[in-house]
This record gives structure tokens, C-alpha cells and sequence, in this order.
């Protein structure tokens, strides 16, 4: 245990599940009731820096959303993080205070995994700052007890799958591809920058209330060999059809929720038809998949980008891009 004052910064990166993690089996221990495989986006980062200091008076937290000032957080935002600055801190046997200053380069609570980022950076940047030595697997499982499960995913780099055995140890993230592996392109379709109505840990408690969840749960072992597959063999139609499926399955569960959450707007399912037309009419392969939220994830591999990103881009629906590869692990820059 250290005494002395201690800053650490650490980036994540956001990621894009082609298989979804929604609902869990132990909300406590954020234990998801299927295991998923996810895509790191190296264009939509959080940045957090974590100091403990003695002299400091009491615990802050300031948070700087995008586009907009340094703030200091409260309520329920306040609450998360410092959940896990004192898992972390009462690990470490430390009882300094911290300051803890973070911001992203994409909107939050929209449907772009800004959660998985930020608590995922935090996670990075406090167990350096405590001086904890953990290693990959542990860093992952604990950034899932963060309450945020799918940042687990945004510590490794690349190509992720969350491993699920229905316990503590057994439920981390661990990388199945570098980000080298393939050229892939996730290119966000924003249609909306409002924090959704209903957050992403509100619709896993709801998620078994759906009459849909039980086919849901026994159609996924099966997506995951076929996303396993098709990231091994670069085959983007393969990976394509599968998270379009499974996209669509995880929607159903939150539209027949109860009560239900419709995370679609008019605007979403624009663009969903759009990519559809290009694949049928013009054979631009490029596919879609949706997170909690109504922005569109439109993947497709880096020679088509700059024709699928255009075209995203003419429709009226769409605000604004973000263009992403294979992003990075959450690491240490300070």
C-alpha cells in the first residue's frame, strides 16, 4: 500500500458487439446470461486520469461529455464510478482519496458504448494508480464488475469474445483476433446524440420479462461458432448475416419486454433499409447492427468505406460518421 501521491491515464475504446450481451444471471456480479464477441472502435475513445493524493479533501469526479466542458459529476453517474474506485481502492488496502477526471470523443448514453469506454479506462487508469498488479484476464473481469459488462470487452485489443461459465472467475473478456487480423470498418450512423430513454442496464432487468428471451438465449451458442468462424476467415458476409440476426433478435426481447422499450427511431430503421438497398441493388457489401440506443453501426471492410461512409452521409437521417478499425486495448498514456 502506498502513501504517497499516485496519477495514472489510461484510454479505452468503445466497441461494437456482432454478438450482444443483454440480460444477466447475476446483476450483482454483472454475470451476462449468454457470452458475446465484440469489435474495439479505434475512433471512439475515453480518456481518464486517475490521481490519489492524501492531501486531497474528498473524493471529485469531473466528467467531460463530448463536445461539452468539464463538469463535476452527481447522482447516479457519481455513484458508478466511485462503486468501483472503492472495489478498487479496498483491494489495494489504500484509503486515499482520488480525483478523477475523464472525457470522450463521442456521445454518451446513445448507443455507442460509451459506458464500456469510460469504465474500462477508469478500470485501467485506477488499478495503476492503486498499484495493483493484475494481470490481462483479471484486469477484464474486474472492469465487469463495474455494473457496465460489456466493458470487459474494451480491455483487450481487436477482436474480443466475454467468455461466460456462469461464475466470478470464469466470466472475462480475452482476445480471439488482433486488431491487425482484418481490415474491418464499423462506420456509426448517428441519427440521434439524446441519452436513450431507457438505459442499458434497465433493459437487462427487463430483458426475461420478454415471452422471446428463452429462443433468444438457445439461438446464440450457434451465432457465436459462426462469428468465431467468419472473424478467423475475414468472411464479412458470414459475420455480417450473423450480427444482423442477432441485432435483430436482441431488439425483439427489448420490443416485447414488459414493459417494452422501442431503442429505434424513424431514422433507424432509415438507414437499416438503406445498407439493405445497397447490398440487394448495387451488391455494396456492407451490413448493419444496432446496440441499445438508435445509432446504426454499418460494417464493412476498409475498400468500401469511403463509398459506404459517402452514402450514409447523403441520407437526411443521419446527423454525422464516425469511422472506426480495430481498435487498441485500454492502455496506459501517463
Amino acid at each position: 500500500m502506498t502513501t504517497s501521491p499516485q496519477t495514472a491515464t489510461a484510454v479505452a475504446c468503445a466497441n461494437i458487439a456482432f454478438i450482444k450481451y443483454w440480460g444477466q444471471s447475476d446483476s450483482g456480479l454483472t454475470l451476462p446470461t449468454n457470452g458475446s464477441i465484440s469489435m474495439n472502435l479505434d475512433g471512439c475513445l475515453t480518456e481518464t486520469t486517475v490521481r490519489c493524493d492524501p492531501e486531497l479533501e474528498r473524493d471529485q469526479v469531473w466528467l467531460a461529455l463530448h463536445g461539452g466542458e468539464e463538469m463535476p459529476a452527481s447522482g447516479r453517474p457519481y455513484e458508478r464510478v466511485m462503486a468501483q474506485i472503492n472495489r478498487l481502492r479496498a483491494l489495494a488496502g489504500s484509503s486515499m482519496p482520488v480525483e478523477i477526471r475523464s472525457r470522450n470523443n463521442f456521445p454518451s448514453d446513445a448507443g455507442i458504448a460509451s459506458s464500456a469506454a469510460a469504465f474500462a479506462a477508469l478500470t485501467r487508469a485506477a488499478v495503476a494508480a492503486f498499484q495493483l498488479e493484475v494481470n490481462e484476464r483479471e484486469l477484464s473481469r474486474l472492469t465487469r464488475l463495474s455494473g457496465s459488462g460489456s466493458a470487459c470487452r474494451s480491455i483487450p485489443s481487436g477482436f474480443v469474445e466475454w467468455y461466460n461459465d456462469g461464475t466470478d472467475q470464469g466470466s472475462y473478456a480475452e482476445q480471439i483476433a488482433p486488431s491487425s487480423h482484418w481490415a474491418l470498418v464499423d462506420i456509426v450512423a448517428v441519427v440521434n446524440t439524446q441519452a436513450k430513454h431507457v438505459s442499458s442496464t434497465h433493459g437487462h432487468d427487463l430483458a426475461p420479462t420478454s415471452a422471446y428471451f428463452p429462443a433468444r438465449l438457445s439461438e446464440v451458442p450457434a451465432r457465436l461458432i459462426e462469428v468465431r468462424r467468419a472473424i478467423s476467415a475475414c468472411d464479412l458476409e458470414r459475420l455480417g448475416l450473423a450480427a444482423e440476426a442477432d441485432a435483430m433478435s436482441m431488439h425483439v426481447v427489448a420490443m416485447t419486454a414488459k414493459p417494452p422499450t422501442m431503442y429505434w427511431q424513424p431514422a433507424t430503421l432509415s438507414v437499416i433499409q438503406a445498407v439493405q438497398r445497397w447490398r440487394a441493388q448495387d451488391n455494396l457489401q456492407s451490413y448493419w447492427t444496432i446496440d441499445a440506443g438508435p445509432n446504426v453501426h454499418v460494417i464493412c471492410e476498409a475498400k468500401d468505406a469511403p463509398e459506404v461512409e459517402a452514402r450514409l452521409c447523403e441520407l437526411s437521417a443521419v446527423q454525422w460518421t464516425i469511422a472506426n478499425g480495430p481498435g487498441h486495448e485500454a492502455r496506459l498514456v501517463g
